[in-house]
């Protein structure tokens, strides 16, 4: 939820484009910064413009989506994973359309998105910031009545075509059900009772989030909405939301935990008296209960009781809410709220009352060069919301603008998810300005940005064909009462969860605890590695390099690069200027300072027997002055493809959809093509094929 954090500063005088962005309360773990990069005018202008078109796909993926969406049935959870009605697997690579794109009233252009958004490899799509009624026009919450207690017909009709035509596609929808609701002075007095401490509330400007977990009538609110919203009937499909089998997740409420973040709304200092009188009450009933110190219980934001609490008090919320859920009929897969910001392992118990544990992560540039020793970066967080036995789902992850070196993210996270066996990935964001031409470059729509929506195709291919093997090991963290609440056991402070997540496949077991019955403890199977510690690492000191257990995915933090090295995509990313980087059978030979280069089999055989090869070259990007379009660093450098000898090159175009032919040269000695990224027109991407595969 990215709306409201310090946008990019953009000029300096005329000729120095500065790109600074404080990312404090914008990062999904709380601990990266993005940092900034200086360019000169001088620089930027030779860079090429216009790369990438927001109206077409440079290659079209589209055929990797069964349609419509729900043709299989309706996606449930089976195991610690996720497959269709049909009991096929299920892994969905996907985006989030937030905001004013969620109202696009151009059918044609809303068809034309729809269909791209395939094209790139996407099989899902969150809708999201759809009720954000302090800062969007229109919401699904009708603004002109003096409640909130209304859906907008005609926002409502909007976001019914954009599911209508994203299931067309084959494009599954993720729906939240709270993000932004502001409460109003017209919600005050409802059927399901008075709001006590709306002033409180209404400070806030009118947000529900903390509240809602003590104060009754905003939950009778919740629920209220939640049937509203949910019993809606397409005016496309014919099917309420609730009944239509491409509505494979929802989410009950947005970033809104009590056991780190909005615990701390209820205590005495923050001038909410009413809520902390209904705080009071309840820790001393739990505490007089249970035996718990009541001075400890109440202090939210210290380890100990006071967690245990938390989650008791969360559970309570999370009942209620899930129950009502089910009583309308809903079947999806349903997650609580999400592991998000700083969290740690404390705030997972009261998340495994749904049905999906479902996290949040934003990294920084240099996560390449992250030493899992002692720091962790954004994927060790992802790591480190995995239940055991659960499946796992990301809403929102990124490497955002202004970081120099976020084209290096897509590939590593659909690695790192597939070394996971996570089951749901969902960059964030597609857009959330419009699905009209867009003219100045957003931090939150990446679907102009080159350094990410030029390797969407690519990534979704490593992820979605399984090209990249699942971890042979399988490491569980199982901590006991005293070590889950009494610690603040998180990836920063756990050597076990930075160095196990990047070789292993790893989990988070939970203890069995008495204050809280409904939480099942983890009894992990026979094929599973327990640990118990921590702090315990499976690092080799002095160790600069790390391999997954596979065997095909590879990590430098000294020299700053990673490696996927598979039959069917082998990649770098990082520094790879002045490298030689041998895989299997490409061998990439950079002059560009950091860039990513990835070679992707598009017809399911390995790269050295096919017959359709994408190699996906991409460095930094930059808008000026914020202004559309994005300018792409030019990339100096060679590959070496021992492959399918019968290939032809063609440069794309991403701008007309344009293929021009490349020259190819062929090593005799070394069994291959070279491909030298200066002799061609300036693009991301390349076809290799056969001339039998272009006919086809």
């Amino acid at each position: 939820m990215k709306h409201y954090c310090v946008e990019a500063k953009r000029y300096l005088g005329r000729h120095v484009l500065v790109l600074a962005l404080l990312m404090a309360g914008c990062s999904g773990n709380g601990a990266q910064q993005a940092e900034a990069e200086t360019l000169s005018a001088a620089e930027l202008i030779q860079w090429t413009p216009g790369l990438l078109s927001t109206r077409r796909a440079p290659v079209d993926l589209s055929y990797l989506n069964h349609k419509p969406a729900g043709s299989k049935g309706p996606v449930r959870v089976e195991g610690d994973g996720l497959v269709f009605g049909d009991g096929s697997p299920a892994r969905f690579w996907g985006t989030n359309i937030a905001a004013y794109a969620l109202f696009e009233e151009d059918k044609a252009v809303v068809e034309a998105q729809a269909r791209r958004i395939a094209q790139l490899g996407h099989n899902l799509v969150r809708i999201h910031h759809h009720d954000s009624t302090r800062w969007v026009r229109p919401t699904v919450i009708d603004q002109s009545r003096e409640d909130s207690r209304h859906l907008d017909s005609e926002a409502m009709a909007q976001l019914d075509y954009l599911i209508h035509c994203l299931r067309e596609e084959g494009v599954y929808i993720w729906l939240d059900l709270h993000v932004g609701r502001q409460l109003k002075p017209g919600d005050v007095d409802s059927e399901w009772g008075h709001i006590e401490g709306f002033e409180e509330i209404a400070r806030k400007e009118g947000s529900l989030v903390g509240f809602n977990y003590y104060n009754k009538a905003i939950q009778g609110l919740m629920v209220e909405f939640n049937a509203q919203y949910l019993s809606h009937v397409n005016a496309y499909t014919g099917l309420a939301y609730k009944d239509d089998p491409a509505i494979m997740g929802l989410l009950i409420t947005n970033e809104n935990d009590l056991t780190t973040h909005f615990g701390n709304l209820m205590l005495p200092d923050k001038d909410n008296p009413v809520h902390n009188a209904l705080f009071d009450a309840s820790v001393r009933a739990f505490a007089e209960t249970h035996g718990l110190p009541y001075n400890r219980t109440w202090r939210t934001w210290e380890p100990g009781p006071s967690k245990i609490y938390l989650n008791h008090q969360e559970s309570r919320f999370n009942r209620r809410m899930l129950d009502h859920l089910r009583d309308l009929g809903v079947t999806a897969p349903i997650a609580t709220t999400n592991q998000w910001g700083n969290n740690s392992l404390f705030s997972l118990p009261a998340l495994t009352m749904g049905d999906v544990i479902d996290a949040h992560s934003y990294g920084s540039s240099n996560f390449l060069q992250t030493s899992p020793h002692d720091t962790a970066h954004f994927g060790h967080w992802i790591a480190a919301a995995q239940v055991y036995g659960m499946p796992l789902t990301v809403t929102e992850w990124n490497v955002p603008h202004p970081a120099p070196r976020r084209f290096t993210a897509p590939l590593y996270v659909a690695a790192l998810a597939s070394l996971q066996s996570w089951d749901a990935m969902m960059l964030y964001n597609y857009t959330q300005q419009g699905l009209g031409p867009p003219i100045n470059m957003h931090k939150w729509s990446t679907w102009s940005d080159p350094a990410l929506t030029a390797l969407m195709p690519a990534a979704a291919l490593a992820y979605r064909e399984g090209h990249i093997r699942p971890a042979e090991q399988h490491y569980c963290l199982l901590l006991d009462r005293e070590q889950l609440f009494y610690n603040a056991v998180n990836p920063e402070r756990s050597a076990a969860l930075r160095s196990l997540a990047e070789q292993h496949r790893l989990s988070i077991g939970l203890p069995g605890t008495p204050e809280l019955p409904w939480l099942q403890p983890t009894e992990p199977g026979p094929e599973v590695t327990v640990i118990r510690d921590p702090n315990q690492t499976f690092l080799e000191r002095g160790q600069m390099e790390i391999h997954s257990d596979t065997g095909e995915l590879y990590r430098n933090w000294e020299a700053g690069y990673h490696t996927v090295n598979t039959e069917k995509t082998q990649a770098a990313a990082g520094a790879l200027g002045g490298r030689r980087i041998e895989l299997d059978n490409v061998t990439v030979m950079m002059q560009t300072p950091h860039a990513t280069v990835a070679v992707s089999s598009l017809d399911t055989k390995p790269i050295a027997a096919s017959e359709r090869l994408l190699i996906t070259v991409v460095a930094r990007t930059e808008a000026p002055d914020g202004r559309l379009p994005f300018r792409s660093e030019p990339m100096t450098g060679a590959l070496l493809l021992r492959a399918n000898p019968g290939l032809a090159a063609y440069a794309l175009d991403g701008a007309t959809g344009d293929r021009h032919t490349v020259g190819l040269s062929w090593d005799e000695d070394a069994g291959g093509y070279h491909l030298n990224l200066e002799d061609s027109p300036p693009t991301h991407w390349y076809l290799l094929e056969t001339t039998a595969s272009k006919l086809q």
